[in-house]
């Protein structure tokens, strides 16, 4: 573990928003921003300036609450973006390039030596420009550590305060990440903040995240609830409360705003947590078997290693059909009541009927309306869209033979041609 303080920068208003269908009203936003700030995080990634004058005034206003913690801007590696962060009023821009062969050669069709050309310019005149610059390696982690090196080196010498390693697409473990790191450090030779921003497609993103951190990466980036693309990205609440109380890391973050920060973005973003989902699931610190509530009456140590408190939480005891008779005597002593134990074995029995008798078709529907909410909130809906495309061309498509787009609907799929080619939805197969 390092010895120096874990900085945090939370990127759950940019991507987290990035999440297919979620986005963020201003004032939810602000209200987020706001709530970040009293956590103790460092640094609030806001937002691409380059997405929509929405989302620059969005920043703008970020900037105009004055908080602690530092509003900064994720720009791309172009001198256009930049200076949208700076009308913006941002100090500070994570400005990203991808860095690995898979996404050089297909998203731009240069290699390395030729994307250092382009970094090298943005970083300088990004600098230049009064910013501080955070360099965001993207899918850094399938790039050669010893090439990366090089480039963290070059981006210092031009002023870069900070270089992030990127599991882009989730695919590193604990240990391939930490040797990684490790490498890489080793080919340095410079002093540079090094961070770690990992995605979450193998559920590994908090585990990863510590590794990176026990390697020697200091900067954290993360999102609350783990927001973000695809299967999201590394936990907030989780890192924090690992890195307290298993790697007894410096953090300078309240844990008492972690569940109405987790509560604030599940609204906000429509993506609800389940219940056994950890720090802040409703059921973290509920217990109904027997066996563990009774551990749990003797010593809390027993059945749960975080300790609720400092989160705002508390034990809770639940009835149902694995309860044990101990909760049923606290329950009836804090009431002065005495049964006998045939008495207390009858009650038990009559709670376990009556759990296993409950109707479940209130879950079922729950399920259905809750899947009906987000197939209808995550998308866009076809007829919108279509609706748009003819109004803004004057319904004057021409048909052609373009490559299909697979676009999620509501409920159903469709498939739409390129911009110029007629509509073909997925209910005609033949089309697909």
């Amino acid at each position: 573990m390092t010895d120096s303080r874990i900085v945090f920068a939370d990127c759950t208003l940019r991507d987290g928003e990035q999440a297919p269908g979620v986005f963020f009203t201003l004032e939810e936003k602000l209200a987020i921003a706001a709530m970040l700030d009293a956590a103790g995080v460092d640094l609030i990634d806001a937002g691409m300036p380059s997405v929509s004058k929405e989302e620059r005034a969005a920043l703008t206003a970020l900037v105009g609450r004055n908080l602690r913690a530092r509003i900064a801007a994720t720009v791309r590696a172009l001198r256009s973006d930049i200076d949208l962060a700076v009308e913006c009023g941002v100090k500070e821009v994570f400005l990203f390039m991808p860095v690995s062969p898979q996404h050089l050669k297909h998203k731009f069709g240069i290699d390395l030596e030729k994307a250092r050309t382009r970094i090298e310019d943005a970083v300088g005149y990004a600098v230049e420009r009064g910013l501080r610059v955070h360099f965001v390696a993207e899918d850094s982690v399938r790039a050669d550590p010893q090439q990366i090196a090089q480039v963290f080196d070059r981006v210092s010498e031009l002023g870069a305060v900070s270089a992030i390693i990127c599991d882009t697409v989730g695919v590193m473990t604990p240990q391939t990440i930490e040797r990684y790191v490790r490498t890489l450090r080793a080919h340095m030779t410079r002093s540079l903040t090094l961070g770690i921003h990992c995605h979450n497609d193998y559920g590994l993103g908090t585990a990863n995240t510590l590794a990176a951190v026990s390697a020697g990466c200091t900067l954290v980036t993360s999102t609350v609830n783990g927001l973000g693309e695809r299967a999201g990205n590394a936990v907030f609440e989780e890192v924090v409360c690992a890195l307290d109380d298993l790697y007894d890391a410096e953090l300078a973050i309240d844990k008492s705003m972690l569940s109405p920060l987790s509560q604030a973005v599940a609204q906000a973003s429509g993506m609800f947590i389940v219940p056994t989902k950890p720090v802040t699931g409703h059921n973290v610190f509920r217990h109904e078997s027997g066996v563990h509530v009774d551990g749990m009456l003797k010593d809390p140590s027993t059945y749960e290693s975080i300790c609720p408190e400092p989160l705002g939480r508390s034990h809770e005891y639940v009835l149902g059909k694995h309860s044990g008779s101990g909760l049923i005597n606290v329950l009836l002593a804090e009431k002065g009541i005495v049964c006998t134990p045939e008495q207390t074995d009858r009650i038990l029995e009559r709670i376990k009927a009556v759990k296993v008798s409950t109707n479940k078709a209130p879950l079922r529907v729950m399920a259905a309306r809750l899947d009906e909410l987000w197939s209808r909130h995550l998308s866009f809906c076809e007829e919108d869209f279509w609706a748009i495309v003819y109004e803004e061309t004057s319904r004057s498509l021409i048909r052609s033979r373009g490559r299909g787009i697979l676009l999620a609907s509501g409920t159903r799929q469709m498939v739409a041609a390129e911009p110029d080619a007629e509509p073909v939805t997925a209910h005609n197969p033949a089309a697909l």
